[in-house]
């Protein structure tokens, strides 16, 4: 096959999936100190490689590179240095690579690392390159390994977590859903570590209405806690993509959120509107299943912008809303709110605005800043804006 041949759409012929495991799956802390967690990588790498057996894409987001550096080092916790701090990640990502280079080898799976920054998705074009390059990926078949560039970014211009990149990735490829692995069975109404009235939450259809205290800290090692996991659930579902939250020590479990995905398909085809997507109880994933909402699909403008750093947020109300036109009149509104959104990196780039009804965000907007600071909104609303499902409720 040539190089050409490859560079057709990845989705062609298979569902794409975005799976995202973070550091408290990889690694683990005991009497003996912090070690690889081999037991649940090599789950993964299992179940991958039956994925793609299936006909499935699959892409890894994968945490670690701090958490793995500082094993290497022994250093209890992360540095708090910036400098040192990306000094670890450097060490740890080669050595998380190695790691996962050998174990796909022993399943006949090839790897590529892929190391992107927030940068990377700022221009529209560069945003297309590197889903290109995923794509080629993905055809050559190959499971490209993704984690944010912790060796060269700086704080300013950060995913932040890689919830968040993986959800942007998602979006980025227009995947058929994006799978979280994390170290608790379901998102839950509150922490069950402290509240024993917290009950689990199995199927979410609608992610900006849920109201749930996700107040917890991240490990140690990691970055994450389950409040990010909801932002990219939340992310993905602008885009028309479902997603999962999952126990990293299962990743089997993935097959009953494809099970469910198959069960929607079915349902939408058969066109009952009477029918939920999981009717039976015995039928529900294993995990957390956030619904993706009905309707068209994300253009990929709208894609990009969702993927742009945010900058700024901006409020409207509900009398604002019902006056004018919906697009119009979160334009207006976000106009007057521009005097806090800064340059991140003190260079001009194109910036996302979250515009909230309440506590509620009914819509993503572009903007562009320029080298001085200075925030400019674009003249055309349908090409500059992403409304949420969330706008329709209100």
């Amino acid at each position: 096959m040539t190089v050409d041949a490859m560079k057709v759409d990845a989705k062609a012929d298979s569902s794409v999936l975005v799976l995202k495991v973070g550091t408290s799956t990889i690694m683990t802390s005991d009497e003996r100190g912090q070690r690889v967690n081999v037991a649940n990588l090599s789950r993964l790498v299992e179940v991958i490689s039956d994925l793609i057996h299936k006909n499935y894409k699959v892409v890894l987001v994968s945490s670690g590179a701090v958490g793995m550096g500082c094993r290497e080092l022994g250093l209890e916790k992360k540095p708090t240095d910036p400098e040192m701090k990306r000094a670890v990640a450097g060490v740890g990502q080669s050595r998380i690579m190695r790691i996962y280079s050998e174990l796909f080898e022993t399943v006949g799976v090839r790897v590529a690392q892929l190391l992107v920054s927030q940068r990377d998705f700022l221009e529209q074009q560069r945003w297309t390159e590197i889903r290109n390059t995923i794509e080629a990926c993905l055809q050559a078949g190959v499971v490209p390994i993704i984690n944010e560039n912790d060796t060269t970014n700086t704080d300013g211009m950060r995913f932040g977590d890689n919830d968040n990149l993986a959800a942007l990735t998602a979006v980025q490829l227009q995947a058929d859903g994006v799978f979280l692995f994390t170290d608790v069975d379901y998102l839950y109404t509150a922490n069950p570590n402290v509240d024993p009235t917290a009950e689990p939450m199995k199927v979410v259809s609608e992610a900006f209405e849920l109201k749930v205290d996700t107040r917890e800290p991240g490990t140690a090692l990691g970055t994450g806690g389950m409040g990010t996991k909801i932002a990219a659930a939340r992310t993905a579902h602008c885009a028309g993509i479902p997603c999962g939250i999952l126990h990293g020590k299962h990743p089997e479990r993935i097959y009953s959120f494809l099970s469910a995905l198959e069960d929607e398909a079915e349902s939408t085809q058969c066109k009952s509107s009477s029918d939920s997507v999981i009717s039976d109880a015995s039928e529900e994933p294993m995990g957390t299943f956030f619904e993706a909402p009905e309707g068209e699909q994300a253009s990929e403008r709208e894609r990009w912008i969702l993927s742009l750093p945010v900058v700024g947020d901006a409020k409207i109300t509900a009398h604002e809303l019902a006056r004018d036109d919906v697009r119009q009149a979160i334009m207006t509104a976000a106009a007057k709110q521009m005097d806090g959104w800064k340059s991140l990196s003190g260079t001009g780039h194109h910036g996302g605005v979250r515009v909230y009804r309440d506590t509620v965000e009914i819509a993503r907007v572009q903007v562009v800043l320029d080298e001085a600071g200075a925030c400019s909104l674009p003249n055309d609303p349908e090409q500059a804006m992403v409304l949420t499902p969330a706008v329709e409720a209100q």
